[in-house]
């Protein structure tokens, strides 16, 4: 397992801000119950992914702001299981042979990608506003609380910077967090959702496969 504690410690603050929040490229609220599904190998429609080829992408912290030393400790565990499930051949078949709610092999509000294009966009890890740091997740994180708020988390395209509600996120197992981190990071590479019921998009289904997945990867480095 990467240990990302020196870094994180480094960069970890122990204020927790209290911040207005800004014009949304679009905010995350965590729904527990949603599966998502894919094309299943045999199954009418499903894509060999084998053919598809990528270098691997490196989950790489760059800014972490206001998050005590037990926060970084949960981030520590997100993004090293975020990296691992990334790169594995699962997650591949499973963001290739998304399947919508209406049977489709397509994510919603894909501006015209195939699931395919979408994978490999994803895998080139050129963030909107960070072209030049191919095959990394960069991550501008920064907590702030919102008591009243149903909004587990934001960003702008105007920003790196993505924003965590501390309400949320003290609850949250570190598969919940690598999952909110992926689907904020899926807003950073382009992609959107036109609202918080559009489950089907490429930030929502791709954000509940690293946190299914997150899940089961992190309970096997425990046995280990």
């Amino acid at each position: 397992m990467k240990v990302w504690m020196t870094t994180l410690m480094l960069l970890a603050s122990t204020s927790f801000a209290n911040n207005n929040m800004p014009h949304m490229q679009a905010s995350h609220n965590h729904e527990g119950d949603v599966k998502i599904q894919s094309f299943m190998p045999g199954e009418e429609g499903h894509v060999e992914t084998y053919m598809i080829q990528t270098e691997r992408l490196v989950v790489k912290p760059m800014q972490v702001t206001g998050f005590s030393a037990d926060s970084a400790q949960k981030l520590n565990k997100a993004f090293a299981a975020l990296e691992e499930v990334v790169n594995s051949e699962e997650f591949k078949d499973k963001v290739i042979n998304f399947k919508n709610t209406k049977g489709e092999r397509a994510f919603a509000s894909n501006k015209g990608k195939t699931n395919e294009e979408i994978y490999t966009q994803f895998m080139e890890g050129r963030e909107t506003l960070q072209t030049n740091t191919p095959h990394e997740m960069n991550f501008f994180l920064k907590q702030y609380y919102k008591k009243w708020s149903a909004v587990i988390g934001y960003t702008s395209p105007s920003t790196n910077v993505i924003s965590i509600n501390w309400k949320f996120f003290r609850n949250f197992e570190p598969s919940d967090v690598a999952g909110n981190l992926c689907h904020e990071w899926v807003h950073k590479i382009g992609f959107d959702h036109t609202s918080a019921a559009e489950h089907d998009s490429a930030p929502y289904a791709i954000g509940y496969i690293a946190r299914e997945m997150s899940a089961k990867v992190l309970k096997e480095m425990e046995l280990h």
